[in-house]
């Protein structure tokens, strides 16, 4: 153990960060777990969070030599000054004297001059987003980074006023779903949400993480999330961080249109998704599209047929809900096997024996449609988006 690591000479390693969070919220006060993470901190210049750390060590081993160097090290001592003369003394004190401050006589006055003094900012703020969205588009188009203040101009919008702490365990996460279970999403996108702006203004100071190395991190959190969450929660972490590349990691899509001609950057958080071929989508739009194709879960763009993921996803959506024509009564299923499930077998059959071709390209297609059949028939109950809030 050291305690000569110069600030901010490595880079954060989440992996090791949440490791270190999870055995500390298990084995507390977890001493060994909690120096190492001290020491972390202090490699990449996170010197805020090495100090709760330290404190929280001072109560547990206060003479540890290591506590004791690093509370040093992080203390914020004035800088002696050269011996002075008592006029050059006097002279420094008027010269740093804090200015008198004079309230205004009518307190009320000034908190109502305030109030709607933020209200203006909010409407100009809202105004700025919409502008910023459509050069967003614009700078993806060119081939330009597009702009971080996206998420920032949200939090005024919303009136959000958000205190940077680092992240916590994924199993406190997971205990607050357990908690919230109605909750549930909203709980783990705020979690997302919160590591990315840890990430990004780790100091208070806007020089954190670009957007590669948020997302890595985030892809790894989401991956501890998804241990730590038990049945049907598992599923909202890829969700939220869908959403999250969508509203501030600058993603692109194969498509930059709805098929309506709309932005993709306009879409609203509740009816937009992504497909595994890496379409974005307004699921409104695209619900009436596979409805006007018979509801054949086909691609309305590619024209190729989505996969077993994709439909689950889509039929479980709010938005897609009325694709799911083939879900009946539990005691109608009783009863045998569905008309319309031996209608498909019967096609796919019949094109199997006709498809002579080389390639069999046309059995295939036969395939892909009647497993998207499938598919539909076993989204047609699923229980994902019925708790599935998005705020």
């Amino acid at each position: 153990m050291t305690s000569s690591i110069a600030p901010g000479s490595a880079e954060p390693d989440m992996a090791l960060i949440g490791e270190l969070l999870e055995d500390i919220s298990r084995n507390a006060p977890a001493i060994q777990a909690r120096k190492l993470l001290v020491e972390h901190y202090i490699s990449v210049g996170w010197l805020d969070a090495a100090r709760d750390n330290v404190k929280e060590l001072q109560k547990h081993a206060p003479r540890d030599g290591d506590v004791t160097a690093w509370a040093n090290l992080l203390s914020k001592k004035p800088v002696p000054e050269e011996e002075s003369s008592p006029k050059d003394e006097q002279t420094t004190k008027k010269k740093h004297a804090t200015p008198h401050v004079k309230l205004p006589a009518n307190l009320e006055h000034a908190k109502g001059d305030l109030t709607h003094g933020y209200k203006n900012l909010q409407r100009k703020a809202k105004s700025l987003l919409t502008d910023l969205l459509h050069l967003q588009h614009l700078q993806k188009k060119q081939g330009y980074p597009a702009s971080n203040n996206v998420s920032k101009l949200k939090a005024i919008t919303e009136g959000e006023t958000v205190e940077v702490r680092p992240p916590g365990s994924a199993r406190s996460v997971a205990k607050k779903v357990q908690e919230e279970p109605g909750n549930a999403f909203n709980i783990i996108i705020a979690d997302l949400e919160d590591m990315m702006k840890w990430l990004r203004s780790p100091r208070g100071k806007h020089e954190g993480a670009d957007n590669d190395t948020v997302r890595e991190a985030l892809v790894k959190r989401v991956q501890s999330l998804e241990s730590a969450l038990t049945g049907n929660h598992k599923l909202y972490p890829e969700v939220a961080l869908m959403h999250i590349e969508h509203e501030s990691l600058g993603k692109t899509y194969v498509n930059e249109e709805t098929m309506l001609g709309d932005t993709i950057a306009e879409i609203s958080r509740d009816n937009f998704w992504v497909t595994e071929d890496n379409y974005a989508w307004d699921m409104e739009e695209l619900a009436q599209a596979i409805t006007a194709n018979g509801g054949i879960m086909r691609n309305p763009l590619s024209r190729q047929m989505f996969t077993t993921k994709d439909i689950r996803g889509i039929v479980s959506h709010p938005a897609g809900k009325k694709l799911a024509a083939l879900q009946v009564e539990q005691h109608e299923l009783s009863k045998g096997i569905r008309a319309e499930t031996i209608t498909q077998m019967e096609k796919l059959g019949k094109v199997l024996l006709d498809d002579q071709t080389s390639d069999a390209l046309p059995s295939r297609h036969a395939v892909d449609e009647f497993l998207a059949y499938c598919a539909t028939c076993e989204s047609s109950s699923s229980p994902f988006h019925k708790s599935l809030k998005v705020s």
